[in-house]
């Protein structure tokens, strides 16, 4: 199984008919998605080392290391 890269209307219409999301959490979840894709959560900050007191993972690491999680069993 693979991945595809979906329109907006087909992201909308996932989240509705798949997750059951209604109009308003759909039109909010693509804004969220939308704001990460055009760099808007790129500020680095110390938040998590300081929290977990170790560095941060990359998101590659982060699944590199849980890749079991997403196989299909």
């Amino acid at each position: 199984m693979g991945t595809r890269d979906l329109t907006p209307d087909e992201a909308r219409t996932f989240l509705r008919t798949v997750w059951g999301f209604d109009d308003t959490r759909a039109d909010d979840a693509l804004a969220g998605m939308r704001y990460v894709r055009d760099g808007g959560n790129v500020l680095v900050t110390e938040d998590v080392p300081r929290v977990l007191g170790r560095p941060a993972r990359s998101f590659r690491q982060w699944a590199e290391d849980h890749q079991g999680a997403f196989r299909a069993a």
